[in-house]
């Protein structure tokens, strides 16, 4: 299923500028927030559905540490974009070629700090959290901490994630330093 980037920039708009208070008696759950908490009579689909969600979710976390380049190419939508930490944009194809080269390798990768809201009737969802990796540059390992933000779409062979924003949380200057880059 293609969906237009503009239709998911405007869902992830949407999930973003919802006011918290909103957003949990809307739907929204939490990492924590256990498959009761959602109401309706559709609870029993929509607690399967995160449920499936979050299997994704940690399918992919595997992946990206294993540079299991098969599993991602059956979790990522076909029209997937993907936004890392530098700010380049990749496509599907550049994504699972840069974790096919032997270049490019996590020698850990963790997720923790997840949130996921539910969006259109339980058919998209944006996850936010964290993550700690070790990435291994050319000569040495080096630490990575970040944030990110994925799009996933639930289509006739379950969840595909659409979209990702990655972003390294770096740790502040010093005074000196910050006067320094000046």
């Amino acid at each position: 299923m293609r969906l237009p980037f503009a239709f998911l920039f405007g869902l992830l708009c949407l999930a973003v500028s919802l006011p918290a208070a909103a957003s949990m008696a809307g739907g929204a759950v939490g990492s924590s927030a256990p498959a009761s908490a959602l109401a309706g009579s559709g609870a029993n689909v929509a607690a399967r559905d995160l449920a499936a969600l979050r299997v994704a979710e940690q399918r992919r976390a595997q992946a990206v540490a294993s540079r299991d380049v098969a599993t991602l190419r059956n979790l990522i939508s076909g029209d997937y974009y993907h936004v890392e930490t530098r700010g380049r944009t990749r496509t599907k194809t550049e994504f699972l070629q840069l974790l096919s080269r032997d270049e490019y390798e996590f020698r850990s990768y963790e997720v923790d700090n997840t949130e996921i809201r539910m969006l259109d009737n339980g058919r998209a969802a944006v996850v936010t959290g964290r993550f700690r990796a070790e990435a291994q540059d050319a000569d040495r390992p080096r630490p990575l901490r970040g944030r990110y933000v994925r799009m996933w779409v639930l289509g006739p062979e379950g969840w595909r994630n659409a979209m990702q924003q990655t972003t390294e949380i770096r740790p502040l200057a010093t005074p000196g330093e910050a006067r320094a880059q000046h």
